[in-house]
């Protein structure tokens, strides 16, 4: 990242969950803070989370948090070190960032994913969790509009292949996107770098899905044979070997650019651009 920041100016850090994996962390105290102090406090960037998976313990879709190997984690940890841990800016589990071009939603997608019938750890359920997001998008006013969640709605990695019940209900919040016209949906939870979609969009068009989930660790990505309508994979081209990597976000009035790079701060994709006037 200080490589990229050398060429390209940045204004932020989005980390899309996982942030502290495999368990999550016990509190404000947590030695694992380090992760974050020590890896990107040299940025000197603001960073804006979401929860995955595993802030929660991970749970997993048979039920509940697994305690035996995460003891109890504690989300809400995370949105208690805002003002208190270095450039950690994460101030509920659902909030919105409003700039004059571009409106981020940023949404904890562990409710749905695993259909809470009521709040967990101090969460919403997963029908309050929809409204809240229908409310916030109905709310946006910015010419570009992203939405910043863990779990994957299309990918061609390991959770995106399987097409169980946790990824059928995250597609559930696609009408919700459509509704108020989301241009970029941007994930984590599979540990690869993916951009899928079609980057000649129309004013009905469905959003970009960015994953970006190559931070620490890949897995395989291989091509999907999907039962249902799925959009094109524009970012990887198959076979290709997945590097730890990230990618970088850029928006103008008229352009949404997304481009890839590994470790070194090297380029490997991109850069993919979609117009809107």
């Amino acid at each position: 990242m200080l490589a990229v920041m050398k060429q390209t100016p940045i204004d932020a850090i989005l980390l899309v969950g996982d942030n502290f994996y495999p368990c999550g962390v016990t509190g404000v105290g947590d030695p694992q803070w380090t992760k974050i102090t020590q890896h990107f406090g040299p940025t000197k960037l603001p960073i804006y989370a979401v929860l995955g998976n595993h802030d929660y313990g991970d749970q997993q879709e048979h039920g509940g948090p697994d305690y035996v190997t995460c003891g109890h984690p504690d989300p809400q940890a995370e949105v208690n070190a805002t003002g208190k841990m270095g450039k950690w800016k994460m101030p509920a589990r659902n909030y919105t960032l409003h700039s004059r071009l571009v409106d981020f939603v940023m949404v904890d997608t562990q409710p749905v994913a695993l259909s809470f019938p009521k709040g967990y750890d101090g969460s919403l359920g997963a029908d309050g969790e929809k409204a809240w997001i229908g409310n916030a998008l109905d709310g946006t006013h910015a010419h570009w509009r992203v939405v910043v969640g863990h779990h994957t709605i299309f990918s061609s990695g390991v959770h995106g292949r399987t097409n169980n019940a946790t990824q059928t209900r995250v597609r559930d919040l696609l009408p919700l996107f459509r509704k108020d016209h989301v241009d970029l949906y941007i994930c984590g939870h599979d540990h690869d770098l993916e951009l899928l979609g079609e980057l000649h969009r129309g004013p009905k068009s469905d959003p970009l899905f960015l994953v970006s989930g190559a931070g620490s660790g890949t897995d395989d990505i291989r091509p999907r044979r999907a039962t249902v309508k799925e959009p094109p994979t524009i970012y990887p081209a198959f076979p290709i070997k997945q590097v730890l990597g990230f990618a970088v976000l850029e928006i103008d009035a008229m352009h949404l650019t997304v481009t890839f790079f590994d470790h070194t701060g090297k380029q490997i994709g991109g850069p993919y651009t979609t117009k809107k006037e």
